[in-house]
């Protein structure tokens, strides 16, 4: 493998470290303390997890194309 197929996979890994870091937002901490003070964040939760679907159409996305950098 030459530079540049190593520089293609290494930018493919980038976007699926970036699409993959909305699932790491602390949804469950949220939920808990909106419940506690009665703060609605039931859209916020469904957008976030269109986010998460939506990301990972992504990263299936990009993984694909590593399979073609030889």
């Amino acid at each position: 493998m030459d530079w540049r197929a190593d520089q293609r996979l290494s930018e493919l890994w980038s976007i699926v470290d970036l699409a993959g870091q909305a699932e790491e937002l602390p949804i469950a901490s949220l939920r808990e303390l909106c419940d506690e003070y009665g703060i609605s964040c039931e859209q916020y939760t469904e957008v976030w997890q269109k986010l998460c679907d939506e990301g990972y159409i992504i990263i299936e996305q990009a993984e694909g194309r590593m399979g073609d950098v030889h």
